[in-house]
């Protein structure tokens, strides 16, 4: 990044696409001196109270981001879940140190495959499809099981999974219109993410990641430093370098893994800006991943990462409040993080606990197991939220 996109204390820093993580960027940004403004197309008191300014409005209204835009020295995404079209008009009013070529990738599977194809990684089979014939006609070639997905990610999409022939009749109701992926389901034994931060010199990477899931594939909570063969560690590093390399990109980014019992390395996909699992750097490095994505967008040199201790981070429910209270008044090697804004659904995520402070993992592992906070039945009393994170 040369000097005249540096970003430095007093600047305005704007930022669209507030989640869970937005109190902790807002909080980070504004002790980094920069005053902090947010655009959000839904009230968020708890988040924009914090913030030295806010404006609302749809994402579509080109009245009220032309004013954000002209409002802010730069503006960068929290999540990738906002329309690239949006960053794509706001770029005409101000700096995007993150740029938009990545949130495009990532929100076309088609173009994502792609761009993973051209660094050559090993994805699912796929094939794409527009009608319940194509899918008839390309399951022999996928095989069973497959997941039908939409081309276009975003918000509120579905997938649907297809175990035998019947079940494709059912897929007439979900095949709307437009383009859909027909993928592969690729049996696996665990799932793995791997975080890296680029400022478009540096290229510097966490940890991998272990996800904790239910037999329902909903998410538990994470744990670093995954216990991985030299090999497959190697290889997901180069994998993840590779993707900082050509994605024309600066800032956070995560690449998720599937590894098969025979020790195999899929690529599951490819996610900008925070996320859920790199909150568990909080207490497991120097250095967390919001702190590196301010660093990364500012133009200033990243923090190379270093371990500091095994961290276990689990996913608080709503569901499961009352029974972290007795630990709260128990435990010495507990963090915890609780949001003020949460639904009432006994399934929503209330916060973030961490587990540290001890030699390995598995003594974290059966610290949290005795609790029984996180028991098979607690997880699966009610229906699980619409997204795993």
């Amino acid at each position: 990044m040369s000097s005249t996109n540096a970003l430095y204390p007093g600047a305005t820093l704007g930022i669209i696409g507030l989640d869970r993580n937005g109190s902790t960027l807002i909080t980070a940004a504004k002790r980094a001196g920069f005053n902090v403004g947010v655009y959000v197309d839904h009230a968020q008191p708890s988040l924009t109270k914090q913030a030295d300014f806010t404006i609302g409005g749809a994402y579509n209204n080109q009245e009220k981001l032309t004013m954000f835009a002209q409002t802010c020295d730069a503006i960068i995404y929290a999540n990738d879940l906002i329309d690239s079209s949006v960053l794509r008009y706001l770029s005409r009013d101000t700096y995007l140190p993150q740029g938009v070529n990545a949130l495009e990738i990532v929100q076309d599977r088609l173009m994502e495959r792609a761009f993973l194809d051209q660094i050559n990684v090993n994805v699912a089979p796929y094939v794409t499809v527009i009608s319940l014939d194509d899918v008839y006609q390309s399951i022999d070639s996928i095989g069973y099981p497959a997941i039908l997905k939409p081309i276009q990610r975003g918000i509120g999409e579905q997938s649907m999974r297809i175990v035998k022939q019947s079940d494709i009749t059912r897929a007439a109701d979900f095949i709307n219109a437009g383009t859909y992926l027909l993928e592969s389901w690729i049996d696996h034994t665990a799932e793995y993410t791997m975080l890296a931060a680029t400022n478009g010199e540096n290229v510097q990477v966490f940890p991998a990641i272990e996800l904790m899931l239910n037999t329902d594939e909903k998410l538990l909570g994470v744990k670093t430093p995954a216990n991985l063969s030299a090999d497959i560690s190697r290889e997901m590093e180069r994998i993840v370098t590779s993707v900082a390399e050509n994605l024309q990109y600066r800032g956070v980014f995560r690449v998720d893994f599937y590894v098969t019992a025979t020790g195999n390395l899929y690529v599951h996909g490819i996610e900008p800006g925070l996320s859920t699992y790199g909150n568990v750097f909080d207490y497991a490095t120097n250095v967390s991943q919001t702190e590196q994505l301010l660093r990364a967008i500012a133009g200033m040199p990243l923090f190379e990462v270093q371990t500091l201790q095994p961290t276990v981070m689990m996913l608080a429910r709503v569901a499961q409040r009352a029974a972290l209270q007795r630990q709260w008044l128990l435990k010495d090697n507990w963090h915890y993080r609780f949001f003020t804004e949460v639904r009432e659904d006994p399934q929503a995520v209330a916060g973030f606990v961490w587990a540290v402070g001890k030699s390995s993992l598995e003594e974290l592992q059966h610290q949290i197991e005795d609790t029984e906070v996180w028991n098979e039945k607690a997880s699966t009393d009610s229906n699980p939220a619409p997204d795993q994170q």
